[in-house]
């Protein structure tokens, strides 16, 4: 599979396209062959349980600021859950996630925001837009599943974005 990353700013595109969206110059966007990885493991085996053997007294929510995000949640995020977030493309889903974390990072928590689409400097420029400085958002530009899954050990955030699922996912298949 081969993507195409701009040598100004570091976008990234699975297509060549003529003007880089993230700096909007000009032939700037190189073509770079990426290997697909083939190393995959199994999980364990586990043992099915009763519905009602499962405790629901300790499940807490996360809120993630937004009091209508959290009511359509059910209360805010349950640790250790997967959202989709899906949309058309400059809806504001990306936005919307900055600004999330921003919110659960001002609690003290730890964000790692990996980006497969956007350059750092684009989700940058847009931190700077929205008003977001917090040293607890961490971001890493990776489409890698096995990559994504190393830094996650190495940071142990408290919650996770990937944007986009359908980038490293492309990633995977290709």
């Amino acid at each position: 599979m081969n993507r195409y990353i701009c040598q100004d700013c570091g976008y990234e595109n699975y297509q060549w396209i003529g003007k880089c969206p993230g700096c909007g110059q000009w032939n700037t966007l190189i073509e770079e062959r990426v290997e697909k990885k083939t190393n995959r493991t199994a999980g364990k085996k586990q043992a099915a349980q009763s519905l009602t053997s499962i405790s629901h007294r300790d499940i807490t929510r996360l809120s993630c600021g937004f009091d209508e995000v959290d009511r359509v949640l059910g209360g805010g995020i349950v640790p250790g859950s997967l959202i989709l977030l899906g949309g058309d493309p400059g809806i504001g889903k990306s936005t919307l996630m900055l600004q999330i974390a921003g919110k659960i990072a001002r609690e003290d928590q730890k964000v790692l925001y990996l980006s497969g689409e956007e350059s750092l400097k684009q989700i940058r420029l847009r931190s700077m837009r929205l008003g977001i400085e917090n040293e607890h958002i961490l971001l890493l530009n990776e489409q890698n599943m096995e990559l994504m899954a190393h830094y996650l050990q190495e940071h142990d955030p408290r919650f996770v974005i990937i944007d986009s699922i359908q980038t490293v996912y492309m990633e995977q298949i290709s």
